[in-house]
């Protein structure tokens, strides 16, 4: 194990991978910024809220953040809390969308939080003009990364990449991985249900048309009864209103299934990221995309994911 692990108190940057105790790092997928956990104990050394943080692990930039949050007990023991630079983007706003795409939009935002910014893939998609009042920055693009997905079939990720604001196509951060049956993998819990998203009646209703467009599965109404999604289109056509009933009868007419993986560790996963899941007891043989992975460095590197199917 070679960890680096740098925190800059008052100006001075102190090396402390030799009295950290403990290390969690946890990343969600589109829903904020990632949080790095750790302890340490020194009488000396304080780490103020505000403070930077460097961490990598075997060579690779793993956390740069700030501190939001310290404790300590009685013990000396020093708890850390900090985030990434998406922590800021909470942040509620009036913003109105006009002429722009998901990348405009975040480039908007690392611009007025003078946040650093990496790779911004162009998401192309143009957003419906509108006026986004008193919501965070960080749900009304996650609202257009969604609005992106269902009219162009394209996924893509916020994140914070070491520093650095990125969007990410999803089929850019497939990794040549196998986690499973025999690599790496050594419990999961895998659970299938139609509790939660998911629709087999797709109703829209066209309120400058006065118009109704659906679109529905008979088979799956049969075998599971009708579950009903709606939603008003303010302004829009027929045609544009069917298109995007059936995307959404596409999206969301099949069983959530829910798989999660207690793994030995890989520096490369992250919340985004795909991979390829072989677990014969449940027929599992596909690609499967991280929805939130808490990676544990100490004593060993370990990885509990959750993953989408």
């Amino acid at each position: 194990m070679n960890m680096e692990f740098l925190v800059e108190v008052d100006g001075k940057i102190y090396e402390i991978s030799e009295l950290v105790k403990s290390v969690s790092w946890k990343d969600t997928f589109n829903d904020g910024c990632s949080k790095l956990e750790f302890s340490y104990i020194d009488d000396e050394l304080v780490i103020q809220n505000g403070s930077v943080v460097r961490f990598r692990y075997n060579g690779a930039n793993i956390f740069y953040g700030y501190v939001f949050k310290y404790s300590r007990n009685k013990g000396k023991e020093i708890k850390v809390t900090a985030y990434d630079q998406l922590r800021y983007c909470k942040a509620k706003d009036t913003i109105v969308v006009k002429n722009d795409t998901v990348t405009t939009l975040v480039n908007k935002m690392c611009n007025y939080f003078n946040l650093r910014k990496g790779i911004l893939t162009d998401t192309g998609y143009r957003l419906p003009v509108s006026v986004q009042d008193d919501k965070t920055w960080l749900d009304i693009i996650y609202t257009a990364i969604n609005d992106t997905l269902t009219h162009t079939g394209k996924w893509y990720c916020l994140r914070d990449e070491f520093g650095s604001i990125a969007i990410r196509d999803l089929e850019d951060l497939a990794l040549n991985l196998i986690l499973g049956d025999k690599s790496l993998a050594y419990d999961f819990e895998y659970e299938k249900s139609i509790d939660d998203s998911f629709y087999n009646y797709i109703k829209i209703l066209v309120k400058n048309e006065g118009s109704i467009k659906d679109a529905k599965d008979i088979s799956s109404i049969e075998r599971f009864g009708l579950l009903q999604y709606f939603e008003i289109m303010e302004n829009a056509n027929l045609s544009q209103a069917k298109s995007k009933a059936d995307m959404l009868l596409k999206l969301y007419n099949r069983e959530l299934e829910t798989l999660t993986l207690e793994c030995l560790g890989d520096t490369r996963v992250r919340a985004g990221n795909s991979f390829y899941g072989q677990i014969e007891d449940i027929q599992l043989n596909r690609r499967l995309i991280v929805k939130s992975v808490t990676h544990g460095f100490v004593p060993v590197h370990t990885m509990s994911l959750e993953v989408m199917i």
